[in-house]
């Protein structure tokens, strides 16, 4: 008889978490393709090592025939488990152990005092048929959204490169140089250059604002490597008179998300969102606003930052 286990997934089942998801996602309905590995193996990390993250896996005889990757997340209404993907190897579909899976993870978030289970799919596929039957519930009010930025041209893979250990926090008044420094890169990487008068009045102004500001209305979400800053995204924090949608004031602004071109496409800039939108939650802000670049949109549709809906129309009066 088969002996069926549930267990909390570790670092050390990356691999085979790597190699059960593309098994799982390859065929009839996803047809997903997973053969860029280190594409897939940075997937795998982004959404296993999330702050909070909560991963189980299901062994069945010693091996690994299911997974369930999420995060614990916390909201007004309770906390919850929130699957960001799980799936069932090929082999054990359609016996029933897809469901028993789910049982087990109920079970668990239930032993650990969570409000519910939160997750997504397509409502074309097999799987929607599936949660509903094992008592998920469609939320009516909530959309998923995504824009596909692929061109008509080959898309070039990032190279490998061996870019050393990087590591997350915050920055700190030590770091008010490498901040002016990303920031004059993002403002050249977003308007194509910069004139030396514009640098200059940067440089000028820069240093008291970031001392005046830093860890305080301003909160710069750093990664670092080979001993400087190669990526960072600040959350500008401000308070505005309550409202009957914002009733404490207080929201944050996204600014300045920049990432040193031979670090992209590693998932930095997926861990310094999550990181800003972790500390955002735990702050108590209302809401966390942003302005996304093409490049950047599916980035932030992927970590729950949704369309506004416009009202009124933007307008600004210069001097």
């Amino acid at each position: 008889m088969e002996k069926i286990t549930l267990i909390e997934l570790d670092e050390s089942f990356l691999p085979k978490m790597a190699e059960l998801y593309k098994e799982a996602f390859a065929g009839e309905p996803w047809n997903d393709d997973w053969s860029d590995s280190k594409q897939l193996n940075e997937y795998i990390k982004d959404i296993s090592k999330a702050y909070n993250a909560l991963n189980y896996g299901l062994m069945i005889d010693g091996e690994l025939a299911g997974m369930s990757v999420g995060r614990i997340n916390h909201w007004w209404e309770g906390t919850n488990y929130n699957i960001d993907e799980l799936c069932i190897a090929p082999k054990y579909q359609g016996q029933g152990i897809g469901s028993k899976f789910l049982e087990l993870i109920e079970q668990k978030v239930r032993e650990k005092g969570l409000a519910g289970i939160f997750l997504q799919t397509d409502n074309d596929k097999p799987s929607y048929h599936f949660y509903h039957k094992n008592g998920f519930n469609d939320l009516d009010m909530h959309i998923s959204l995504y824009k596909s930025v692929r061109s008509n041209e080959p898309q070039v893979k990032d190279e490998e490169s061996d870019c050393g250990e990087i590591t997350y926090d915050t920055a700190n008044l030590n770091d008010i140089s490498e901040l002016i420094r990303l920031r004059i890169q993002y403002m050249i990487d977003d308007f194509g250059s910069v004139s030396d008068e514009e640098r200059e009045g940067m440089e000028k102004q820069l240093p008291d604002y970031f001392e005046r500001e830093l860890g305080k209305k301003l909160v710069a979400f750093v990664a670092r490597a080979e001993g400087r800053l190669v990526a960072a995204a600040y959350l500008h924090i401000i308070e505005m008179p309550a409202n009957s949608i914002l009733l404490n004031g207080i929201y944050g602004e996204v600014l300045s998300v920049y990432t040193e071109p031979e670090y992209r496409g590693k998932g930095i800039c997926t861990k310094l969102i999550q990181n800003l939108i972790d500390y955002g939650r735990e702050a108590g802000l209302g809401r966390i606003d942003l302005s996304a670049t093409s490049e950047g949109y599916p980035i932030y549709s992927k970590l729950g930052f949704k369309d506004k809906e416009k009202r009124y129309t933007d307008m600004r009066y210069i001097f």
